[in-house]
C-alpha cells in the first residue's frame, strides 16, 4: 500500500500588513539588523525584533536563531527550491500566534507555496520547538503548508488557551507532538483529493535509524480530535507509508475523540491512559485499527466511552483498565469481542447493557462498578476482583457456546445469575459463584459438583440483616439447628435430573468453634438431602449431598447446631478523630458474647505495619449495646494513619473490625480530595493539603471538549459552586496554586 501527501499548486499573493517584519540577512532573532519592517509603504531598518503582534517572514538563504524564547504572529518560512535552513531553535521554544506558512518570491511579492523543500534540515534541532499559543484558528493549511520535507526535526507543542481549539488542516510532520491543553482539531481535508491531515515524522536514517520513531503525547486535560475517516484517505498517524511511529501517549485525563468510521493509527506503542471517545454520528464506526506488521496492539485502553449515533463495533479484543461505556446512541455491537477488565482500581459500567462473545475479571485489585446488565454469549472467567452489581443481573453463556470459569474474586449486589446451558459436569470451578455477604462479611460462595443434565440455573442470593438464634427446628437426621443466617441462596430454573449433586456453601468469616457444627439448611426448615460433615479446606465449608432435581425452586443457606459458631462481637461502628493534639479511638459494639478484651492497633501509611498501641478491657458480657474510647496525645499528623480493632474472646479466638482512617488530620494529604466521586446533585467537597495555598488556589472544571464549565477561586467554589449545573459525563477537575498543580477524573452520574 502507498500512502502519498497531496499537494496544490495554488499560489496567491500575500497581503502585507503594518509591523511585518521579513529577513535581510541570517543571525540572532533578538538581532535587529537581520530584519527590516513594513510600515505600510516601503520596508524600512528595524530598530526592535518581532513580538506576538507580528508576522515575520524567513527568505531564501536566510537562517534565524533563537538565543531565548521568541514570539510571532504568522511565520512565513521561504520553501521552494533551495530553501537552506531556516530556523535554529536549539533549545527553545518559538511561540507563534498565527499559522506556520510557505512562502515564495514571484517578481518580488511574497506568495504563498505548498510545497516544501524535502532534503534540508530547514527547522531544526530536535531539542527545540515551534509552540502554538492562543486562541482559535487554524495553524497549518493545506494551501499553504505540506509534510513532504522528510527531514523535520523539531517539537510542534499546542498550547492553546483553555476552551480554545487548534485546527491542524494539512499533513504535518516534526519529531513529536505535544498537545499540553486546549483542542487540536485534525481535519480531513476535502478541498482537492480528499486527504487526512496525518501526523508524520522525520524518516532520516542516519538520524533515528529505519525502525520506529516519533512521539505523540496528549496531556492531562488536553483534547485531540480527528476527523479522519480511514482508507483510502490515510492513517491519523504514522512515520512513514510502511514504518509506524514510535508511541501515542494519551495522558490520565486527556481526551482523544475519533470521529471517522474505519480510524487508522500506526504507532510501535500504544498508551491509552486517558479517554478514548468514538463519536461517529453515521454508519457503522469501528475501533482504532492498525496497518504495520510492526505496529502496536490498540485494543488496550483505560477509559472507553462511545457516543452518537453511528453504530460501534466493537474488535475481537478490548482489554480496559478504567470506565466503558455508552453515553448516547445505540449499544455497540459484539464484534465477536473478548472483553477484558484489568484495572486495579474502580472501573464503571455506564449507560451499557454488556452483551459480548466473552467477558474476563482479572482485577489484582479494586471493582467494578456495574449500573447494567451483564451478559455474556460464551465464556465468563471470573479470575480475581470484585463486581458490584448495584441491582443489576449477570447473564453467563446465553448462546452455549462456552462455560463459566471461577478462579478468584467476588460479586456483590446482584440481583440474579443466569447461568444458561450449563456443563454436564459440574466440577466446582465451572459451578463456583462467589457472592459476597454484605452483613456478616466474608464470601458466602455456593460450590456445587456432580453431573447435570444441562439446561440453565437461576441463582438469587437475598441478603437480609442478622441471624436467627432460635430457629427452632431440626435437621433431617434429627441433630437440633439452633443457628441460621437468615440470607440464603434460592435456586430455580433447572432441568429434571436424577443425577447426585454436592453443595458446598462457605462460612468464610464466621467464627466457627468446630467445622462439623456447620449444616446446610433452608431458610427455616430442614433442606433436603443428606448433611456431610464439614470440612476446613481453603476456607470453612458447610456440604450437603442432594439429587439434582432437589436443588430447584429451593432456598439454602448455613446453619449450625451449636451457638458457638457465630461471630463473637458485632461493630457498629468505628472511628478515629484527630484535634487539638489528641486522637480519640471510638467504637460501638452491638453484642459481646464470651469476649475478653480489645487491643487498639495503628497503623501509618501502609496497612501492613499495624501496631498495637492500647489494650482495652470488656465492659460487659452481655448482649446490650457497649461504647469505648481511647484518647492519646499525638502532634499533628504528617501522615495518612489508620487503626483497627482486635477482639480476644475467652478462649483466645481474635477478630479484628475494619480498618479505619483518621480523621481530622487534613495535613496527612499528599494530594487533593474531591469526594463524593461519582457525584449526583449533592454537594461537591474538595480538601487539599497543607502545602497549598488556599488563598492563591483556583479551581478549572473543564468537560471532554475542552470546555470551562467552573474557573474561579477556591473560596468562590466553596460558596457557590453547584454541581446539579453538570451534565452527566466525565470532566477534569483542576486544582492550582502558583507551585502546585493536580488534576482529579470527576464523574457527574
Amino acid at each position: 500500500m502507498v500512502y502519498l501527501f497531496f499537494v496544490l499548486s495554488s499560489f496567491s499573493q500575500i497581503i502585507l500588513e503594518n509591523g511585518d517584519y521579513r529577513t535581510i540577512a541570517t543571525g540572532d532573532f533578538d538581532n535587529p539588523a537581520i530584519w527590516e519592517v513594513w510600515n505600510g509603504t516601503t520596508w524600512q531598518a528595524a530598530t526592535v525584533k518581532p513580538n506576538d503582534a507580528n508576522n515575520i517572514f524567513l527568505q531564501q538563504g536566510h537562517e534565524v536563531r533563537l538565543l531565548a524564547n521568541e514570539e510571532a504572529k504568522n511565520v512565513y518560512l521561504y520553501s521552494a527550491a533551495t530553501p537552506g535552513r531556516k530556523l535554529n531553535l536549539q533549545t527553545f521554544e518559538l511561540r507563534v500566534s498565527g499559522a506556520l506558512r510557505g512562502l515564495r518570491l514571484e517578481s518580488g511579492e511574497f506568495e504563498i507555496n505548498t510545497v516544501t523543500n524535502a532534503t534540508t534540515d530547514w527547522i531544526y534541532p530536535e531539542t527545540g520547538s515551534i509552540v502554538f499559543v492562543g486562541n482559535s484558528r487554524i495553524v497549518v493549511d493545506r494551501a499553504s503548508w505540506s509534510a513532504n520535507n522528510s527531514n523535520s526535526r523539531y517539537r510542534i507543542i499546542f498550547r492553546p488557551n483553555a476552551g480554545q481549539t487548534l485546527t491542524v488542516n494539512s499533513a504535518f510532520k516534526a519529531n513529536a507532538f505535544i498537545i499540553e491543553s486546549g483542542t487540536v482539531r485534525q481535519t480531513l481535508n476535502t478541498t482537492g483529493v480528499p486527504a487526512c491531515s496525518t501526523f508524520s515524522y522525520n524518516i532520516q536514517a542516519a538520524f533515528n535509524g529505519t525502525g520506529p520513531y516519533g512521539d505523540f503525547i496528549i496531556e492531562p486535560g488536553a483534547t485531540l480530535i480527528s476527523e479522519c475517516i480511514g482508507p483510502p484517505q490515510e492513517q491519523i498517524i504514522r512515520r512513514t507509508n510502511t514504518i509506524p511511529g514510535a508511541i501515542f501517549h494519551l495522558k490520565l485525563g486527556a481526551n482523544f475523540i475519533l470521529l471517522g468510521n474505519s480510524p487508522q493509527m500506526d504507532v510501535a506503542e500504544f498508551r491509552f491512559e486517558g479517554n478514548v471517545y468514538y463519536r461517529s454520528n453515521a454508519g457503522s464506526q469501528n475501533l482504532i485499527q492498525t496497518t504495520f506488521a510492526n505496529s502496536g496492539n490498540p485494543k488496550h485502553y483505560h477509559n472507553l466511552l462511545f457516543e452518537n449515533a453511528a453504530l460501534k463495533v466493537l474488535p475481537d479484543s478490548i482489554f480496559l483498565t478504567g470506565d466503558i461505556g455508552r453515553l448516547t446512541g445505540p449499544e455497540p455491537s459484539d464484534g465477536p469481542t473478548f472483553l477484558s477488565f484489568q484495572g486495579t482500581g474502580e472501573q464503571q459500567i455506564v449507560n451499557w447493557d454488556i452483551d459480548v462473545s466473552q467477558i474476563e475479571v482479572d482485577k489484582p485489585s479494586g471493582r467494578i462498578m456495574a449500573f447494567n446488565d451483564i451478559a455474556s454469549k460464551g465464556n465468563f472467567f471470573m479470575n480475581s476482583g470484585q463486581i458490584d452489581f448495584n441491582g443489576f443481573d449477570l447473564d453467563v453463556n446465553t448462546a452455549g457456546i462456552g462455560e463459566y470459569i471461577y478462579t478468584g474474586g467476588t460479586w456483590r449486589n446482584i440481583q440474579n445469575f443466569n447461568y444458561q446451558n450449563i456443563p454436564t459436569t459440574l466440577n466446582g470451578s465451572n459451578s463456583n459463584f462467589p457472592f459476597e455477604d454484605a452483613y456478616q462479611g466474608g464470601v458466602r460462595r455456593m460450590r456445587l459438583t456432580g453431573n447435570s443434565p444441562g439446561g440453565n440455573l437461576n441463582i438469587r442470593y437475598i441478603e437480609i440483616p442478622g441471624s436467627n438464634d432460635n430457629p427452632d427446628y431440626n435437621d433431617t437426621d434429627g441433630t437440633p439447628i439452633l443457628y441460621q443466617l437468615n440470607s440464603y441462596f434460592e435456586l430455580s430454573g433447572l432441568s429434571s435430573g436424577t443425577d447426585p449433586i454436592r453443595m458446598e456453601l462457605a462460612a468464610e468469616n464466621l467464627i466457627v468453634d468446630a467445622v462439623d457444627d456447620l449444616r446446610i439448611v433452608r431458610n427455616g426448615l430442614a433442606a433436603p438431602g443428606t448433611h456431610v460433615p464439614g470440612v476446613d479446606a481453603d476456607t470453612l465449608w458447610a456440604r450437603r449431598d442432594l439429587l439434582f432435581d432437589e436443588l430447584n425452586n429451593q432456598t439454602f443457606t448455613i446453619g449450625s447446631y451449636r451457638y458457638l459458631s457465630i461471630l463473637p462481637v458485632t461493630y457498629l461502628e468505628q472511628k478515629a478523630i484527630w484535634s487539638q493534639g489528641k486522637i480519640k479511638v471510638t467504637w460501638t459494639t452491638a453484642e459481646e458474647k464470651d469476649n475478653q478484651f480489645f487491643e487498639i492497633e495503628k497503623a501509618i501509611e501502609t496497612l501492613d505495619n499495624f501496631q498495637v498501641i492500647a489494650k482495652i478491657a470488656s465492659n460487659t458480657k452481655n448482649e446490650s449495646i457497649n461504647t469505648y474510647s481511647y484518647e492519646f496525645e499525638s502532634k499533628e499528623p504528617i501522615k495518612n494513619t489508620y487503626f483497627r480493632i482486635k477482639q480476644t474472646d475467652v478462649d483466645g479466638t481474635k477478630t479484628f473490625s475494619k480498618v479505619f482512617r483518621l480523621e481530622g488530620a487534613w495535613k496527612e494529604l499528599e494530594s487533593p480530595k474531591l469526594y463524593p466521586n461519582p457525584i449526583g446533585s449533592e454537594p461537591l467537597h474538595l480538601i487539599l493539603p497543607s502545602h497549598y495555598n488556599q488563598e492563591e488556589t483556583m479551581i478549572q472544571i473543564v468537560d471532554m471538549n475542552g470546555v470551562i464549565r467552573f474557573s474561579d477561586s477556591l473560596p468562590v467554589f466553596k460558596d457557590s459552586f453547584d454541581s446539579s449545573t453538570l451534565n452527566r459525563g466525565i470532566y477534569i477537575f483542576i486544582i492550582h496554586d502558583r507551585a502546585h498543580r493536580h488534576t482529579i477524573k470527576l464523574i457527574r452520574k
